[in-house]
């Protein structure tokens, strides 16, 4: 009997790496062990010619929108992948999503979302020299998706707010949740419980927007002899550094600046830093998993501050190990993971707030244990094993 044959659709951008892509691994080993025969089928993006529909995009016009004419390439290239031979497509990153099969399960963490719930604070940060034109292109990208999504069978949305977009922007229903697992470590092994740290806060983020890791750094110089650390890399590293530097210089004070000052910029005025510098808190750029799992357990608490994050494994890897995690009332997929004062704390998106959130579980060392234990307990819950449960149940949906 031959063995159904399942697609998996993938852009990749320029090469990286991250949670995203550990999903996906794991999702492809599932479906192996249940006996199907899978192929991904990846868009590189770098790879692909300035062309959409045989017209020939010249790079300044390309270059005048860059997320528009991308967004179109990409979407084109997944178009013109034959997948006549599968029974089934797992659709992944957008716009993978625009591929039409007849037995399609969309792995759904976002639209496009500069184009759709990040348009208004896309605009408001700089990013477009136009913004009336940014809208008017966002307006024709979601006519484009539109039909293309009610195409898909199945959606398994990575949370309930990407869940809630869904219904926002098409109305769609045929809808359930997948919960990735945790990405640190085996979670088929519980991890004892240690009391909170006493070394560094720790962050860990791409350092994109609007992850938001400049919020971090704005707290941090609020609270000068707390040491923090901040894992990761990305586009924003200088701007990120360069607002360390100029706060840990007095340049500026970190309580009078607002939004547009911290995060909601282009960053593009960033200076470098200059040799000599020393600052409490720490680039620690890339690390391995070890060092990340002691990380971990030297911290007195995590912080996940992302502006309406999808969902936020940061979160549930911190839960795990024991830390309270501090996130933002605006953080979207990351509040569906706290319990504010029972697995971490929910505060406002400023300097302050979150100043006093890391002061107070700092000092409190019992609320700080409490938080963690009760958080440990609440990551349980989403092991890799659940999640592969809501991936099969979300592909039975496709595969009748």
């Amino acid at each position: 009997m031959r063995r159904p044959r399942v697609a998996i659709l993938k852009p990749d951008y320029y090469g990286i790496v991250g949670g995203f892509e550990r999903v996906v691994d794991i999702l492809d080993d599932a479906l192996t062990d249940d006996g199907y025969q899978v192929a991904r089928r990846v868009v590189k993006v770098v790879d692909l010619p300035l062309e959409v529909g045989g017209l020939e995009i010249p790079p300044e016009v390309f270059e005048s929108h860059p997320e528009y004419f991308r967004y179109l390439i990409v979407r084109q290239a997944f178009d013109r992948i034959d997948t006549g031979d599968f029974d089934i497509v797992i659709s992944t990153q957008p716009p993978s999503f625009s591929h039409v099969h007849p037995r399609h399960l969309a792995l759904f963490f976002h639209h496009h979302r500069v184009y759709y719930d990040l348009e208004d604070v896309y605009v408001e940060a700089g990013f477009v020299d136009d913004p009336e034109l940014h809208r008017r292109a966002g307006q024709l990208i979601r006519e484009i998706d539109q039909p293309r999504l009610d195409e898909v069978g199945w959606f398994l949305a990575g949370s309930q707010t990407v869940a809630d977009r869904l219904d926002h922007f098409g109305g769609y229903t045929n809808v359930s949740l997948f919960h990735a697992g945790v990405g640190v470590g085996d979670d088929a092994e519980a991890v004892p419980f240690t009391p909170p740290g006493t070394g560094p806060v720790l962050s860990i983020s791409r350092m994109e927007f609007p992850k938001r890791s400049e919020l971090v750094v704005a707290a941090a110089h609020l609270l000068p002899d707390q040491p923090i650390s901040l894992v990761g890399t990305g586009s924003r590293d200088l701007w990120v550094r360069h607002l360390d530097h100029v706060l840990g210089t007095g340049q500026v004070d970190a309580e009078s600046l607002g939004p547009r000052d911290i995060w909601c910029n282009t960053g593009r005025e960033a200076k470098l830093v200059p040799d000599g510098f020393r600052s409490h808190v720490e680039f620690a750029g890339r690390v391995t998993d070890d060092d990340l799992e002691r990380r971990f357990r030297e911290a007195p608490c995590v912080l996940a501050l992302a502006h309406d994050e999808d969902y936020g494994l940061t979160a549930i890897e911190g839960m795990r190990q024991g830390r309270p995690v501090i996130v933002c009332t605006d953080g979207g997929g990351l509040t569906e993971l706290i319990v504010h004062e029972e697995t971490g704390l929910i505060v406002e998106p400023t300097p302050r707030a979150v100043a006093d959130a890391i002061e107070r579980l700092v000092k409190d060392r019992d609320l700080a244990e409490r938080l963690g234990r009760n958080g440990q307990e609440r990551a349980a819950e989403f092991s890799w094993a659940n999640a592969v449960d809501e991936f099969r149940a979300g592909l039975a949906q496709v595969d009748r």
